[in-house]
């Protein structure tokens, strides 16, 4: 719907205007309105969101005004909020014989081109508005090709086209807000440095266009020139919260935790207390190994929002830094109560009840991490739950861990001497000695992992004979 300020420009009588016109529908006793006092009654219903009201007013006033090209328009943009293209493209086919240059008519066909996912002729329609359109009108016409192309997931043709607004004007707000995240996604980041240069070489107190040129240079890894873009945001634009934001993501990529610390807190200062920033604050206290401090904040982060489950988890893992097991684990039952399938969780509980030696609580962490969804977990996953499980002599869950995670994700070149492992403790030697020749197959030089589980087999004499024919 389009957007107007009607409080100013409202008539002293809008009200009894409306009564009238209400009255006149309800009893069909026909009176005459003004363009301009249709106008108003239009746009006050539409302030009201009562969007079928303003249509019907839009019938009388096309009625009794059938050469104001303004009505046709509104009415179809009303339509094409309904869905309702066909009428639509009727009334702006209509609209056009009045007013052919009317920019509008082109930007809601357009439109009605781009719900309909016919990019290519939303975009053809734009490219003759240009011709027809007067000069003033290119910028509003690159800004709508910038929406189409979006739409279209085309993202150097979004550069390309905020890049024309930018040319025409170097101050369109629209544009430069726009322009950081076009650049992420077109990965223009070259051009999109050039581009602001050119753009604060005319124009250095643009603190838009320096925070695009901020952006650009961090996602290219130059942190440091990243770092001195954000600081002139912030002297242009002191209450820029997001500049401080990011100035502290870049002092974090270069390690410089107190400092990404100070931009931080400076963001929270400038805006309402956001949980992200408050959990950034937490991370960069753990970088720090100050996990007192780093938990503060995670808590201060779950307040905002009580259903933060990474900063539960967090918490969890400033625990498991300082061994306080039973705590951690506290902390990441929370994190999975809010995400029962984060694997990382599920690892974490698991590597608790571990340390805690609680094997029936463990066992049931293995199983829970065994029923998710394959592409939530890897190899590595596995690999820890089976020495966690020989370390706590559940030999027969660790084989049959191991055989479902071949199944599930293929051979790892470790199990053979695991499983060579769980053989000799629970003793079976003919298993273990076959499964100790699998591997030194094909993964010699990993014979060594037996001897962290069982370090006698150094001194085996058949296990050394064994490893010796494979040399």
């Amino acid at each position: 719907m389009e957007d107007r300020d009607y409080e100013e420009s409202l008539p002293v009588d809008i009200h009894s205007s409306v009564e009238r016109f209400e009255d006149m529908v309800k009893n069909n006793s026909p009176q005459f309105f003004d363009v301009s006092t249709f106008e108003h009654i239009v746009g006050f219903y539409e302030e009201k969101e009562q969007w079928k009201k303003a249509i019907t007013v839009l019938d009388y006033a096309i009625a009794q005004h059938p050469y104001s090209p303004w009505f046709l328009i509104k009415k179809s943009g009303f339509l094409i909020y309904f869905k309702k293209y066909k009428q639509a493209l009727a009334l702006l086919d209509q609209s056009e014989t009045l007013d052919p240059s009317d920019i509008g008519i082109h930007i809601l066909r357009s439109d009605i081109y781009m719900e309909k996912k016919e990019h290519v002729k939303a975009i053809v329609i734009l490219e003759l508005a240009m011709k027809v359109c007067d000069e003033g009108d290119r910028e509003e016409l690159h800004l709508e090709m910038a929406d189409v192309y979006e739409d279209w997931d085309r993202y150097e043709l979004v550069f390309e086209s905020l890049k024309k607004v930018l040319e025409i004007n170097q101050e369109n707000e629209e544009a430069l807000s726009r322009m950081w995240y076009c650049v992420e996604l077109s990965k223009k980041y070259e051009e999109s440095i050039e581009l602001h240069n050119r753009i604060l070489d005319n124009n250095p107190y643009s603190y838009l266009a320096w925070h695009n040129l901020g952006h650009a240079y961090f996602d290219i890894d130059m942190y440091e020139k990243a770092i001195e873009a954000y600081e002139f945001v912030t002297a242009i634009n002191e209450s820029c919260d997001l500049a401080y934001r990011d100035c502290g993501e870049a002092y974090f990529k270069l390690k410089q935790f107190h400092k990404a610390i100070d931009q931080f807190q400076r963001a929270i200062d400038a805006s309402k207390p956001y949980e992200e920033l408050y959990f950034s604050i937490g991370i960069c206290y753990e970088k720090l190994k100050d996990f007192a401090k780093a938990r503060s904040f995670f808590r201060k982060a779950i307040s905002v929002d009580p259903k933060y489950s990474e900063a539960y988890y967090r918490i969890g893992e400033t625990f498991r830094r300082d061994k306080a097991w039973a705590n951690a684990i506290h902390f990441y039952k929370k994190a999975l109560r809010l995400m029962p399938d984060n694997v990382n969780y599920l690892m974490g509980m698991a590597q608790g009840f571990y340390n805690l030696a609680e094997v029936e609580p463990f066992i049931f962490a293995c199983q829970s991490i065994m029923a998710l969804n394959y592409r939530h977990k890897n190899k590595s996953h596995y690999e820890k739950l089976v020495v966690y499980l020989i370390d706590l002599e559940c030999y027969e869950d660790a084989l049959q861990l191991m055989d479902f995670a071949a199944f599930e994700k293929g051979p790892v070149s470790s199990y053979a001497f695991m499983r060579a492992v769980c053989f000799f403790s629970i003793g079976k030697r003919k298993e273990a000695l076959a499964w100790l020749e699998e591997g030194l197959s094909s993964h010699y030089a990993k014979h060594k992992l037996m001897y962290k589980f069982i370090p006698e087999l150094r001194h085996d004499v058949i296990v050394s004979s064994v490893i010796e024919q494979y040399k």
